[in-house]
């Protein structure tokens, strides 16, 4: 009898874990099941390591990437191929945030009953927001230099430019070495997967501060004589601008004056401001998630100066400034940018109506916002020069000149909107040690939305 109950434990034990294995299968297999199909070695839908599944659209239907008789092919434009590289991806899946990679299931048609099968054996197709025009005129004006451009609609969300450099065309891949300088961190998007020190750009995010907790700052004045001691450190600005009030501080990119804010504002009130306005966040843009930027702390008020002018530690994202000016642009609400519009499977029906979250966010109030947009408009017209910019969008814009550790030339940012909202577009150039914001940067600026605003006039 005893013997009977042991085998009888022992069957018992035996279909336990035989419930749990099949469980823990199951479980894994809906789980984990897309990254087992997606291995490079499954030769269904890879060829000598590069996926064979699937196509990527811009907006208007052009392929940016699909196979063709079994062979991964490209735009037949080498501009569009370079520009798009990043978000495309290359054929070896180089690049992490790049579509082919984050979407690998998605593009071969992978589903937890049919796994990859398809009568048609195509894979599905992902149809972005992207204007391949629009990329490839950026990519023109900064293939020589390391950088980024982005621009997107800031009414809709939809990211019509992203590019990164350096690039290289996917159909004919350069040798890179690791002493390459040219091809420095061309596997990753500048856009979206890295920070830069921002300048006098993030003095945006100090006005917004001070506008809404300094009762009387259109009333200041502020006194530059080009520098000022703070903690027994200087304070050095670009230019000498004796008495200035808050408008003229912010087209004058005052250090002087923006540090004296930041020291009225305070720690707190800069650090929530940074998080307020999606600089120190990451970002999902359709299911790829961007870099956090970062500002110090605490500190003493010195530290604090720096801090609010764009300098000390801080770091930026170039998507995150697009998503902040498209939000004053807005009217203080931001529509967060999407990538992706529709995925459809070979037969041409969707099986993901898109990839935008729909959220808005109210960051700043109208009022806040519109007065920002008054003070970007006036650095254009008095600074910038208005004629330097497509004449019909009435540009609001800032420049940004980052200054470096060591003998490393500035950063180059120019960032701002239309507030023609016939062309509701933001955009952020950032040229990698590339000088002057309002020269270098904002020159590739005029030259992109100059395309951008041809692009929608032919339309």
């Amino acid at each position: 009898m005893k013997k009977v109950k042991r085998r009888a434990m022992s069957v018992l034990v035996i279909i336990l874990c035989l419930i749990v294995g099949i469980g823990t299968f199951t479980y894994r297999f809906f789980r984990e099941g897309r990254d087992w199909v997606n291995f490079t070695a499954n030769k269904h839908i890879y060829s000598n390591g590069v996926l064979i599944g699937g196509a990527i659209y811009d907006r208007d239907g052009n392929a940016l990437v699909h196979t063709v008789d079994g062979v991964r092919k490209y735009s037949d434009n080498e501009s569009v191929r370079c520009a798009t590289m990043h978000i495309v991806g290359d054929k070896k899946s180089n690049i992490a945030t790049s579509l082919q990679k984050v979407y690998a299931d998605q593009l071969m048609g992978y589903n937890t009953v049919n796994g990859t099968y398809s009568v048609s054996g195509k894979g599905n197709s992902i149809y972005t927001t992207l204007d391949s025009d629009i990329c490839a005129s950026a990519y023109e004006q900064i293939k020589d230099r390391k950088g980024a451009v982005c621009v997107y609609n800031y009414k809709t969300g939809e990211v019509i430019c992203l590019v990164s450099t350096p690039t290289y065309d996917p159909e004919n891949p350069p040798t890179i070495s690791p002493e390459d300088d040219k091809y420095e961190g061309v596997y990753i998007n500048r856009a979206i997967s890295s920070t830069f020190t921002p300048g006098s750009v993030y003095k945006l995010v100090t006005a917004a501060a001070a506008i809404d907790n300094i009762d009387d700052i259109f009333d200041q004045k502020f006194t530059c004589n080009k520098t000022q001691v703070v903690n027994g450190q200087k304070i050095v600005c670009s230019g000498t601008h004796r008495n200035e009030n808050f408008e003229q501080a912010l087209a004058n990119s005052c250090n002087i004056a923006f540090g004296n804010i930041s020291r009225q504002l305070g720690w707190n009130t800069t650090v929530e401001y940074a998080r307020k306005l999606g600089i120190t966040t990451a970002h999902d843009l359709s299911g790829i998630i961007t870099a956090k930027g970062n500002i110090a702390s605490s500190g003493g008020d010195n530290e604090l100066s720096w801090t609010g002018i764009g300098q000390n530690t801080d770091l930026v994202n170039p998507f995150a400034m697009m998503r902040l000016v498209g939000t004053i642009a807005n009217h203080g609400v931001c529509v967060e940018p999407y990538l992706v519009e529709k995925i459809t499977n070979s037969s041409g029906f969707r099986t993901q109506l898109g990839l935008s979250n729909g959220s808005t966010t109210r960051c700043l109030s109208r009022n806040t916002a519109d007065k920002l947009s008054d003070m970007m408009r006036n650095n254009v017209v008095s600074k910038y020069g208005d004629s330097n910019y497509p004449q019909n969008m009435e540009i609001c814009a800032k420049s940004g000149t980052a200054e470096l550790d060591g003998n490393k030339k500035s950063h180059s940012w120019f960032v701002g909107f239309c507030r023609n909202e016939k062309y509701p577009y933001a955009f952020a150039v950032f040229v990698q040690n590339g000088g002057s914001g309002a020269t270098v940067a904002g020159g590739v600026a005029s030259k992109v939305m100059a395309a951008v605003e041809e692009k929608v006039n032919s339309q």
